[in-house]
């Protein structure tokens, strides 16, 4: 127990790390942190239809550890998860993700139109986070967001030509400068 409890512990820290700094860049600055929690629940006994609270030190208490997510934006007083915009907390969970692919990359990893609900400012701090998310995995990203596709070393895509028909379309970045020259 007390080797996972280290283990643990050393993993939230390397996260912490990279989340922090994902976060930052998301967001132009500000602060992210991972806090793991000790959260003890007191079961609840059925007597009749009543329902009572056990005392605290009874032998039925029960220990769980959690995660809570810290955050302070840039410019702003709001520290806790819940006070965020819906926006703010997708941001929140992409710099999270990212942070703990980071840690431990995977080969590759498969992102499906996490970008859809980004402005042009923060998609721009997307596509940097991608950039470096790529030099640890190769990533398959679908999206229709353009600053994202212009990170990309290649395109995927179905198109329809003037006839109707659905084509598939595969082209280098490399060489669509080169055809647009």
């Amino acid at each position: 127990k007390q080797t996972l409890n280290t283990e643990f512990n050393a993993g939230v820290e390397k996260i912490n790390v990279q989340f922090n700094r994902f976060f930052g860049l998301m967001f132009g600055g500000g602060y992210a942190k991972l806090e793991s929690a000790l959260i003890q629940k007191r079961r609840k006994k059925r007597d009749g239809e009543q329902l009572e609270l056990l005392p605290e030190e009874d032998e039925q208490t029960e220990k769980e550890y959690g995660i809570d997510i810290k955050v302070q934006l840039p410019r702003k007083k709001v520290s806790d998860l819940n006070m965020l915009s819906g926006g703010e907390r997708s941001l929140t969970s992409i710099a999270l993700l990212f942070a703990m692919s980071s840690v431990t990359p995977p080969p590759f990893i498969i992102l499906d139109e996490t970008d859809a609900a980004l402005d042009e400012a923060n998609s721009k701090r997307y596509g940097d986070m991608i950039e470096l998310l790529a030099k640890e995995s190769q990533l398959i990203l679908i999206t229709h967001n353009r600053e994202t596709m212009s990170r990309a070393g290649i395109l995927y895509g179905v198109t329809m030509g003037s006839d109707g028909a659905s084509r598939l379309l595969s082209i280098s970045l490399d060489q669509g400068e080169q055809f647009a020259k």
